[in-house]
């Protein structure tokens, strides 16, 4: 307690004439190329020892779920150093002389061995192919203990291809975030597209053009910046890969500094994922201008006020219609009702956010609907859930979470959500919206629908081939004239848990020739959630929709 003490008052009483701190951590990224192609990537880190001659390193780890992300890294060396020691397989210990100049150089390994498929979903960990690569900053970059949040220089290095071309937002001028909030991303079929400030580093076949993307992209990132009020022109990359699909649909990604990385498949459409792009960009603000992050157990508000956030901005800057504003809300809002995890206790879900895919969605939708509640009582009080997060972003403390920064900015806008935090995301009891939650928008009805009912239970083998299994005879599936043992080439229309809208798959029996078939997931027993109705006076004026604030209000 004593040392500690000491330090401190010496730092605070340090003259004009101290040293200066150990300055950037110096990155550069090389191919490593094996019969002209590109087998992995080499990182070297260039950096000054610590003022005690001891420096610790901490290799990738847990990232999305995946655990011990360190071992695709191998051959770690390190120049300059007496030594480098093991401490635990995901961290590092060089021992030098003080000050001294370091090179750490190490190898990245590529995981996936094949082109990527829908199940892939994000290289969480690194993709990297003979003729490209994918990678995420947090797989692959060994940082510096104590030197997280900067400051950090970066460089691609020697012996890339000439028909290579490389993107990374570590590229950007004035980096000070930590260097694992970044995305690398090169190869012979990279398209770069720009839009404004945005620039579009692209892979792969879509359902849209790359121009289309990049303008798309250009708009969300505007209505956003906006909203917080940032500088309008500073860069951001988005990175894009086409996945082949494997059944339906599915889009993917992830925020990072002043850029996302995604990947899709080429069966979604620009107005499908147009509301999820908004989502990912709106992690340039939630939760790092926020508070700190802690974990799925502050996923409700990481996620599920993103998720807000996406479609309000999307309808009130004409991204998109107040109609697709409300089918947004609508499937939130019957997943939510019909979720068998919808009274888990917080503690519980934030457990299995990675392992259960109804806990994954509970945090989106949990933090949306108190969202959409907390802003009710905002805007009846003459204020807004609008004035509360740039308040937030305005004066939180330094070192407050995300959560806590909220309460105290809401509590200062006159909202103690205390109570509501307790019951619903601790405790894990069902939210209800008020009837008047979307007004003048849309009105909050109870709907009472058949239970969705599939019939049958997809089954994929160890080569990645889907087929149908335990298919009900009584089932909408059977009478459609699907079997058990049918491979399931595609689905081109369907989602589980949605009993509205019709299943179609392309099926195969045994070497015979593919076909259609289709039926709606209806099942005898009935299920009871709330919906969104437009109001006539929204259907015609869509800034009903918009929720602006008004800008004259003293509360704002």
């Amino acid at each position: 307690m004593s040392v500690a003490t000491t330090l401190s008052l010496a730092v605070l009483a340090a003259p004009a004439w101290a040293a200066p701190g150990p300055g950037p951590v110096a990155y550069v990224v090389s191919p490593v190329m094996k019969d002209g192609g590109l087998a992995a990537l080499e990182i070297t880190a260039t950096f000054k020892a610590d003022a005690d001659g001891e420096t610790h390193l901490s290799l990738p780890n847990n990232w999305m779920g995946r655990s011990g992300v360190w071992r695709n890294l191998t051959d770690l060396t390190v120049e300059g150093a007496d030594s480098m020691v093991e401490d635990t397989p995901k961290a590092r210990i060089i021992r030098s002389r003080p000050g001294r100049r370091l090179t750490l150089r190490y190898r990245v390994n590529d995981t996936l061995k094949r082109d990527p498929v829908q199940s892939d979903s994000y290289p969480s960990e690194p993709w990297i192919r003979p003729s490209w690569f994918y990678v995420d900053g947090v797989s692959a970059l060994v940082t510096v203990d104590g030197r997280e949040d900067g400051p950090v220089s970066f460089r691609w290095g020697k012996g890339w291809p000439r028909d290579f071309k490389l993107t990374s937002n570590l590229e950007d001028a004035d980096w000070d975030e930590d260097a694992r909030q970044s995305v690398l991303i090169g190869g012979r079929d990279l398209r770069v597209v720009r839009a404004g400030p945005v620039r579009l580093a692209i892979r792969g076949a879509h359902a849209f053009s790359d121009a289309e993307l990049s303008g798309a992209l250009e708009a969300i990132l505007r209505a956003e910046r906006g909203f917080f009020g940032d500088d309008q022109e500073k860069p951001f990359l988005v990175t894009a890969m086409s996945l082949k699909p494997e059944s339906g649909a599915s889009f993917h990604g992830t925020g990072k500094h002043q850029a996302f990385a995604m990947t899709v498949t080429p069966n979604m459409r620009l107005e499908e994922i147009r509301v999820l792009l908004a989502h990912e960009i709106f992690h340039a603000w939630n939760p790092n201008r926020l508070g700190q992050a802690f974990g799925p157990r502050g996923y409700w508000f990481s996620e599920g006020f993103t998720d807000f956030y996406a479609r309000r901005l999307m309808v009130r800057e004409r991204q998109i219609t107040p109609q697709a504003f409300a089918a947004a809300w609508n499937e939130t809002l019957r997943d939510y009702a019909t979720s068998p995890a919808i009274a888990m206790p917080g503690d519980e879900a934030a457990g299995k956010f990675w392992t259960d895919p109804y806990a994954d969605k509970l945090a989106y939708q949990r933090g949306a609907l108190l969202a959409a509640i907390w802003d009710l009582k905002l805007r009846r009080a003459g204020s807004s859930l609008d004035a509360v997060l740039r308040e937030q972003a305005r004066n939180r403390a330094p070192k407050a979470t995300m959560v806590r920064a909220f309460v105290e900015a809401a509590k200062a806008k006159g909202l103690d959500v205390t109570a509501d935090i307790e019951a619903h995301i601790d405790q894990g009891r069902p939210i209800r919206l008020p009837a008047d939650a979307f007004a003048p928008c849309a009105t909050v009805t109870d709907v009472t629908a058949p239970a969705f009912d599939r019939g049958f239970e997809p089954r994929i083998d160890d080569k990645g081939t889907m087929t149908v299994a335990d298919l009900r005879e009584d089932s909408a599936a059977y009478r459609a004239g699907l079997r058990n043992g049918m491979v399931i080439v595609e689905r081109r229309k369907g989602r589980g848990g949605d009993a509205t809208t019709p299943y179609e798959l392309v099926v195969r029996e045994g070497d015979g020739p593919v076909r259609v078939v289709t039926f709606l997931p209806q099942g005898a027993t009935t299920q009871r959630y709330q919906q969104l109705v437009l109001t006539p006076e929204a259907a015609a004026a869509p800034t009903l929709c918009a929720f602006r604030p008004n800008p004259s209000s003293p509360s704002l």
